[in-house]
């Protein structure tokens, strides 16, 4: 996945849940679009290099959001909704394995009680594919953690996808680490523990969990290796 522009390059003054405030190089401060509910535990220190994008729906009022800030010098893309569609363009050219050999793929799609499935793949007589794309940004010790924030509709989905499974499709939670420094990744049970049980109960049910990482460059992102889940206490 590319950017579409050159990224503009400010330092975090505060960040604001879904909105933070930032300094650009001629030192002016804008508030800008931040496009994660979670905590960014470790990735939003004041102080740190942001990389912003301009969003051209000019329906928006706050004209830039964040895509990138930088933990340390690790940079870590931090927008919720890039991997979806980093996951749907690997897909068109056949770079996960464990997706490939459907005929069709549709994006957000409502599934049962739940918003949707990030993706659903269909035909060539395989059983239908529902997939839930989760964006990880938290990280400790080159082990990725998922989720960085306390809330229940994560379980819930969970428990959508076991019951897509016992109807007879498949059902996947794919993970994207959006940030090149992990080498595994573990539900954050010390975060929520009813994630972390609903996790496995999901797997011991038959939902497959995948994770990928991604590089994370100034021109965008790419998906590269699979890294294994740890689900050890």
């Amino acid at each position: 996945m590319r950017f579409d522009q050159p990224l503009i390059e400010a330092t975090l003054v505060r960040r604001n849940r879904f909105s933070a405030d930032v300094k650009l190089r001629n030192g002016s401060e804008i508030t800008v679009h931040c496009a994660h509910a979670g905590s960014m535990t470790g990735c939003s220190d004041p102080g740190s290099k942001v990389l912003l994008s301009v969003r051209k729906d000019p329906r928006h009022k706050v004209k830039h959001q964040i895509e990138i800030i930088y933990s340390g010098r690790t940079p870590v893309a931090i927008h919720s909704g890039r991997p979806s569609t980093l996951v749907a363009e690997a897909i068109a050219s056949a770079r996960i394995p464990e997706l490939a050999g459907y005929a069709t793929l549709r994006r957000e799609t409502t599934v049962g009680k739940t918003p949707r499935a990030e993706l659903v793949l269909e035909g060539n007589g395989l059983r239908p594919c529902y997939v839930q794309v989760k964006s990880v940004t938290m990280a400790h010790e080159n082990t990725a953690y998922f989720p960085d924030a306390l809330g229940t509709s994560e379980a819930e989905r969970l428990t959508e996808l076991t019951d897509l499974v016992r109807e007879g499709n498949r059902a996947m939670v794919l993970f994207v680490a959006q940030r090149a420094d992990c080498q595994d990744l573990r539900p954050a049970d010390h975060i929520d523990p009813d994630f972390g049980q609903s996790f496995r109960d999901a797997i011991a049910r038959g939902v497959e969990v995948v994770c990928y990482r991604a590089d994370v460059t100034r021109k965008g992102l790419d998906l590269r290796d699979r890294l294994a889940i740890d689900l050890s206490n």
